[in-house]
C-alpha cells in the first residue's frame, strides 16, 4: 500500500473556489474594516497608484488706508499652493497550509460530505479563503494609523504608510509647527500622580479651547477630537481629583465629555476613540473628511490564489495580493491639529491568544494597591488586569499611612501567558 504522504494534494478545488468567489473575496476587506471605517469617519476611494490634491492658500492683511499722493505698495503672493498625495503600496498576505493540520475529528462533513483524507480534498476549502481574507483585512485596520513602508518588512505594521507616519513625514517636512497652530505641544496626559494633580484634564482643555476658532466652530461640520481609550481615563481621572476639591462629584465618562466642552468653549466637539488608534498620547482635533483610505484589490489578476509549490506536496500556500494607502486631506490650523505625542500600535487581530496577565499578591496591609505605571486604574491584592499587550512594563503601589510601600516591579508579559508576583508591605519605624 503506498504511502498517503506521498500522492498529490488535489488543490483544484481550491482553485476554482478562488476564481469563483474572487469578486466577492476583493469586496470581503472593504466589508470587514466597514465598522471600523465608520467609527474613525474615514473617507475610502479605490486609487490604481497615486491621486493628487492641490490647496490653493489665501494670503490676507492687504488691505489698508489709501489717500491720493501715498505711496503704493504692493502685497505680493497672495495665492500658494500644497499638495496632498495618496499613494497606495502593494501589500501580501500568504500562508503555509497543511491537510494534516486538520483532523477528521474536528472538520468531519463540510457541506454535507464528509472529509475523505484518502481523496486528499482539503478540510477547509472555501472557509480558509474567507478566514484568511479577513484576518488580512484585521492586520489592515490595526496598521492603518501606525504602519510605516519597508519595501523588505515582514509585518503588517511596515506594510503601508499609515495616518501618523504620513503626518510625522508633514511634521518633519515644516508643514506642521506651532507658529502655524496646527502643532500643539501637551506633553503626556499621564495618569495622576496624587489627589492634587489636574494636569491631564487641563492640558487637554488647554489644546482643544486654543484652537483656531473656524476649527472650533460647527461651520463646515462639527469639531471631531480624535483619542485613546488610555489618555480619556487618564483625564476623568485628573478630573475627578479637580472635582473633589469642590464637591463630592464622581463624573462618568460622558460626564467627562461634557465638562471637556464647556471649559474649552467648544460646545459641538465630538469624540472618536478606537483600538485601531493604538495606545499612548497623541490627539487629533479636525474637521471631518480628513482622512482618507486608499484601496486596490486588482493589484493581481486572481486576489486570492491557491498553489501547490512545496516538496511535500500536502502542502499549499494561499497568497493574496492587493494595495493600501492613507491621506491626511488637509493640514491648515482651520481644520485640523495636533499634539506632539505618539501612540504605540494596539495588534488584537486573528484569534490566536496575542495578551496576558498580571496578578499581584499583597501582603502586610489589607490597604494596599498596586498599578501599572501610567494607568489610573488600581487592584487590591490578588487582583488580576487582563487583555495586556506584550511588552515591558512596571508595577507601582501605593502609599499607605504607616507602612513602607514595596519597591517597584519590572514586568515583561508575553502572549498567553500569566504574570504573577508578591509584594510586601511593611511597618514604618
Amino acid at each position: 500500500m503506498p504511502d498517503p504522504i506521498q500522492k498529490p494534494i488535489d488543490v483544484s478545488g481550491l482553485q476554482i473556489a478562488a476564481k469563483k468567489f474572487d469578486k466577492t473575496l476583493r469586496m470581503l476587506p472593504a466589508f470587514m474594516l466597514e465598522d471600523a471605517i465608520r467609527s474613525l469617519r474615514l473617507n475610502v476611494q479605490r486609487v490604481p497608484i497615486k491621486n493628487v490634491l492641490t490647496h490653493q492658500r489665501r494670503r490676507a492683511g492687504g488691505t489698508h488706508a489709501y489717500a491720493p499722493g501715498n505711496e503704493i505698495t504692493n502685497f505680493n503672493n497672495i495665492i500658494s499652493y500644497e499638495h496632498s498625495e495618496l499613494m497606495v503600496h502593494e501589500t501580501v498576505f500568504n500562508t503555509k497550509d497543511n491537510i494534516h493540520n486538520y483532523d477528521n475529528v474536528d472538520v468531519q462533513y463540510l457541506g454535507g460530505k464528509p472529509v475523505d483524507d484518502v481523496e486528499k480534498r482539503h478540510p477547509l476549502e472555501f472557509q480558509i479563503l474567507k478566514a484568511m481574507v479577513k484576518s488580512h483585512s484585521e492586520d489592515i485596520m490595526f496598521a492603518l494609523f501606525h504602519s510605516a513602508r519597508q519595501d523588505n518588512g515582514s509585518s503588517p505594521a511596515t506594510a503601508f504608510n499609515g495616518f501618523f507616519t504620513n503626518i510625522d513625514i508633514l511634521i518633519a517636512d515644516g508643514h506642521f509647527s506651532a507658529a502655524r497652530g496646527n502643532y500643539a505641544p501637551t506633553g503626556a496626559f499621564e495618569a495622576p500622580v496624587d489627589t492634587n494633580d489636574f494636569s491631564a484634564y487641563e492640558n487637554l482643555v488647554e489644546f482643544i479651547g486654543s484652537a483656531h476658532p473656524m476649527l472650533k466652530s460647527p461651520i463646515g461640520g462639527n469639531p471631531i477630537l480624535y483619542i485613546t481609550e488610555l489618555t480619556l481615563k487618564n483625564v476623568r481621572a485628573a478630573l475627578r481629583n479637580k472635582l473633589g476639591k469642590i464637591y463630592a462629584g464622581y463624573p462618568t465618562m460622558q460626564e467627562t465629555l461634557e465638562h471637556l466642552r464647556e471649559d474649552a468653549l467648544c460646545q459641538t466637539l465630538e469624540f472618536v476613540t478606537h483600538v485601531a488608534l493604538g495606545q499612548g498620547h497623541r490627539v487629533m482635533m479636525c474637521k471631518p473628511g480628513l482622512f482618507d483610505f486608499g484601496w486596490n484589490t486588482d493589484a493581481a489578476s486572481s486576489f486570492v490564489q491557491v498553489r501547490n509549490i512545496y516538496e511535500d506536496p500536502n502542502e499549499v500556500q494561499f497568497w493574496l495580493q492587493s494595495a493600501y494607502g492613507t491621506r491626511l486631506r488637509d493640514w491648515h490650523e482651520k481644520v485640523f491639529r495636533i499634539n506632539d505625542q505618539t501612540n504605540s500600535i494596539l495588534d488584537l487581530s486573528g484569534d490566536y491568544c496575542q495578551t496576558g496577565s498580571v496578578k499581584v499578591d499583597i501582603t502586610g496591609t489589607t490597604a494596599g494597591r498596586w498599578y501599572l505605571e501610567g494607568s489610573a486604574s488600581k487592584r487590591s491584592s490578588g487582583q488580576m488586569i487582563l487583555g495586556l499587550a506584550p511588552g515591558n512594563y512596571t508595577i507601582k503601589f501605593d502609599a499607605v499611612e504607616g507602612f513602607t510601600a514595596p519597591d517597584d516591579i519590572s514586568i515583561t508579559v508575553e502572549a498567553g501567558k500569566d504574570v504573577s508576583k508578591s509584594a510586601a508591605y511593611t511597618p514604618s519605624l
